[in-house]
């Protein structure tokens, strides 16, 4: 009781106090100035607060390095990682030079934005990865120094990092070979190269577990490896959802799977074929671990991987050039074996007619396949079996079919009393023969009559309705005295008439026929172009040469194709046919004087030189005697073509 006694006493006392100011009269100023000076630090604080978080938020950037092993193979690629975090700037790392270690800085850089939201606070998190890959070139300690990036201005340092690079013994487990077919070839003839990769079946006796073709298929590191000329055929497979089919071969003791991958080369030039760089890494298991599922099923999962990495070896393949002894003039550059037909529609014709003929190159389906997309048709018009046809100027592309090329010409019967389409050739070299053949088609038979011709002096007909001559019904009658006899002088004098009218209507009556003729010779300069390629070609032909001797490659290729190119399109030949031997003879029978001649056959034997010793020729020096000769070459004209006489 005297405990609740004295609380209300208390609370009696406050109540007091506050409601009467006789009690405290410093009380209400005292709390005003409290309650300011709270209030004004309250302000104070709130904009520290404001201003310290504006500084975080503009120098928040900063980075994290992530390195990904301590233990490395000699050869393997192994990547750090550099994460650039909210920041607003920054730079590329630099990495500094490591003995025994070639750096490489991805150019590409990943980049990821994370939000996550706690208790309706968001915090967004915004990474930018570079990545950087390095290859240990040699075994033991390496250490990786300090690697810097400027973020937001500041420069930051990684730590430095030992890593033990490790050798990885090849032994037998991979054998990797490069093998050609055949090993010693001509120019143009198709050579089938096949990379062999052996791969020695892995084997845990312990768990009693043996991987089979598709698994250890399945261990190799393609995007890791160097494939050369077969990463073509590899993607290819790889866009067809296939891959390489392995067949089990045992050499000795051991098991091993053999796939193998082939890619056919056409080689352009003689030397050695040079099917690239090849290095196959294979992830070689070295240890199995077998775990049971849910359902008591047998599950086997690699438990670690080791590198194992092999270069291919490769037999070498020499390519020998086409001989020039026997060579005939109506080559084309075709090498292999072939079968031609041909064949013909109309067979009844008149002069003049045109005759579709086609011309079907098929090559040995027992070979190895050819180049079909580049073979050329035979030159008709060189052909002296057609000198009673007209054939065109151009010749024509044709279309493959499997092992086929057809190419269509049109031909026109110069006379009458013609019988057949003689027999055509194509040359072609045989690679196993070493010369040069000649496959022809069968002749075909052909009519051709004569043109029908309109008798003009059928068209009037006499006054007695017979088919007699027309009569002459003007009668002449001789005078003397010249003009004047036949007119007087007043009428022979035409007077001079000024003619009246607007000059608009003038220009109207003007204005039509002009617009008119000018139409029309656009159209026949049109049509001319059209039925006539060769003139606009030779037109323009010695700025092409100047752009391909401008261009890029080898120069001694750039010398032989603008000269070429030049003669080709001033004699209306067709482009990329000519040697240099029937450059030099296609500029005789134009006529070019003897010492330009010389000059040019100089010129292109050391441009041929030059496509297989380099060091042997100088290419300003050849430039600048192939340009010299431009001027010469572009004043060509050729020659029309003789034809046999009408009968």
């Amino acid at each position: 009781m005297h405990t609740m006694h004295t609380m209300r006493t208390m609370r009696k006392m406050r109540k007091n106090r506050h409601h009467n100011p006789a009690v405290d009269p410093g009380a209400p100023v005292a709390r005003a100035k409290w309650r300011h000076q709270c209030m004004s630090w309250l302000i104070l604080g709130a904009f520290f607060a404001l201003a310290s978080t504006t500084s975080a938020a503009v120098a928040d950037g900063e980075a994290e390095f992530r390195f990904s092993s301590r233990e490395v193979w000699v050869g393997q690629p192994f990547l750090i990682e550099v994460d650039v975090v909210n920041a607003a700037t920054w730079e590329d790392p630099v990495v500094p030079e490591i003995n025994g270690v070639s750096i490489d800085v991805l150019p590409s850089a990943r980049e990821s934005t994370f939000t996550q939201i706690v208790n309706g606070v968001a915090t967004t998190r915004s990474t930018r990865t570079f990545v950087i890959r390095m290859v240990a070139e040699r075994s033991g300690i390496i250490e990786i120094p300090s690697i810097s990036i400027v973020v937001d201005g500041q420069k930051i340092k990684s730590r430095t990092w030992r890593v033990i690079a490790s050798q990885s013994e090849v032994g037998d487990l991979l054998v990797v070979e490069i093998i050609g077919t055949p090993d010693d070839a001509w120019v143009g003839q198709p050579v089938r190269l096949t990379l062999q990769i052996w791969i020695e079946q892995f084997v845990d006796r312990e768990n009693n577990v043996r991987l089979d073709e598709a698994d250890m298929w399945g261990l190799l590191s393609l995007a890791d490896s160097s494939w050369g000329v077969f990463k073509e055929p590899l993607e290819e497979l790889g866009r067809n959802r296939r891959r390489p089919s392995g067949r089990r071969v045992d050499r000795g003791d051991r098991t091993y799977f053999l796939y193998e991958i082939e890619y056919i080369d056409h080689p352009v030039r003689a030397g050695v074929i040079d099917p690239g760089e090849v290095h196959i890494v294979l992830r070689q298991p070295t240890g199995l671990v077998v775990q049971r599922d849910i359902f008591n099923r047998r599950q086997v999962a690699v438990e670690d991987f080791r590198p194992v990495i092999q270069t291919a070896k490769t037999r070498t393949i020499r390519v020998r050039p086409l001989p020039e002894t026997g060579r005939p003039t109506t080559f084309t550059g075709a090498v292999g074996r072939f079968t031609v037909r041909a064949s013909a529609e109309p067979r009844e014709v008149s002069v003049g007619d045109p005759i579709t003929l086609r011309f079907e190159v098929t090559e040995d389906p027992d070979a190895i396949p050819g180049d079909l997309a580049n073979l050329r048709p035979p030159l008709l018009r060189e052909l002296e079996v057609l000198v009673n046809f007209r054939v065109p100027d151009d010749p024509t592309t044709g279309v493959v079919d499997g092992r086929t090329k057809t190419f269509t010409e049109t031909l026109r019967p110069e006379r009458d009393g013609l019988t057949e389409i003689p027999a055509i050739p194509f040359v072609s070299f045989d690679p196993e023969l070493g010369r040069y053949v000649t496959a022809s088609s069968e002749p075909i038979l052909i009519t051709v009559k004569a043109s029908e011709r309109l008798d003009l002096g059928a068209v009037v007909r006499s006054d007695g309705g017979t088919d007699a001559a027309p009569r002459r019904t003007t009668s002449l009658t001789a005078t003397t005295g010249g003009l004047r006899a036949n007119h007087p002088f007043t009428e022979a004098i035409a007077p001079y008439r000024r003619i009246e009218g607007d000059w608009t209507i003038i220009a109207f009556a003007l204005g039509g026929p002009a617009a008119f003729l000018v139409g029309f010779m656009a159209i026949r300069r049109r049509e001319f172009r059209t039925a006539n390629p060769e003139h606009r070609r030779a037109a323009g032909a010695r700025r092409r040469a100047m752009v391909t001797l401008n261009g890029e490659g080898a120069m001694a290729d750039r010398v032989h194709e603008a000269l070429c190119g030049l003669i080709s399109a001033r004699l209306h030949l067709p482009d990329g046919t000519l040697t240099a031997r029937e450059a030099d003879e296609a500029v005789a029978r134009a006529g070019l004087a003897e010492a330009p001649r010389i000059e040019l056959r100089a010129v292109l034997d050391a441009a041929e030189t030059g496509r297989y010793a380099p060091a042997a020729t100088d290419p300003s020096e050849l430039r600048s005697r192939a340009e010299a000769l431009l001027s010469e070459l572009d004043r060509l004209r050729p020659l029309p073509k003789l034809r046999g006489s009408n009968a």
